[in-house]
């Protein structure tokens, strides 16, 4: 067995306050690279003071797996779209967090992919609602999967706070880069 573990990268994007940097937060607490900067588009009233303008950074080895997962969370502004280029190469996994208390969030969960995949080179995709309270999420009806265009993709909740959920959520991700690697090799008829 060869000891040396499966790097994976994976992004974490959505609009502006959905829960990236949070969600990395939970997991990796100040051992997560930052490049939040003061928030100069917000009002006095607003609670958001920081914005990311590059992107936050941890890496995590997955317990009971060979995988090793570098997990990038990107900028939400578009004024940032750069990072999302940059970033975009050679992505294995992409989790797109949504504040589900957004007027239509399936809305803006399919015109936040229209602007992201361009810059994917691949990618398997996990959309999860972000912001519910348990009491919210037992009474939402949602299908597992969602479509978009010819892509089908993992649609779930999340609280980006919560390291658990977090975890579950990139486990999740994991599982479907298995699964389409394993669909990858079945149709190629290795």
């Amino acid at each position: 067995m060869n000891d040396a573990p499966i790097e994976k990268k994976v992004i974490i994007a959505g609009h502006v306050g959905s829960g990236k940097t949070t969600a990395l937060q939970s997991i990796f607490g100040e051992n997560m690279l930052s490049t939040d900067a003061k928030y100069s588009d917000a009002l006095p009233s607003e609670k958001k003071k920081t914005t990311t303008v590059a992107m936050d950074y941890g890496v995590i080895t997955c317990p009971k797996t060979d995988y090793r997962l570098h997990i990038y969370a990107i900028p939400g502004q578009e004024r940032f779209q750069f990072m999302w280029e940059i970033l975009g190469k050679n992505t294995d996994g992409l989790v797109v967090l949504v504040d589900a208390k957004r007027p239509n969030p399936i809305a803006v969960i399919h015109l936040y992919l229209d602007k992201i995949l361009p810059y994917l080179n691949r990618a398997v995709v996990v959309v999860a609602l972000n912001k519910l309270s348990l009491d919210e999420r037992d009474i939402l009806k949602m299908p597992p999967y969602l479509r978009h265009g010819d892509l089908r993709l993992r649609l779930t909740t999340t609280d980006a706070q919560d390291p658990d959920e977090v975890f579950a959520l990139l486990r999740m991700l994991l599982d479907e880069m298995v699964l389409a690697a394993t669909r990858a090799i079945v149709k190629s008829g290795v």
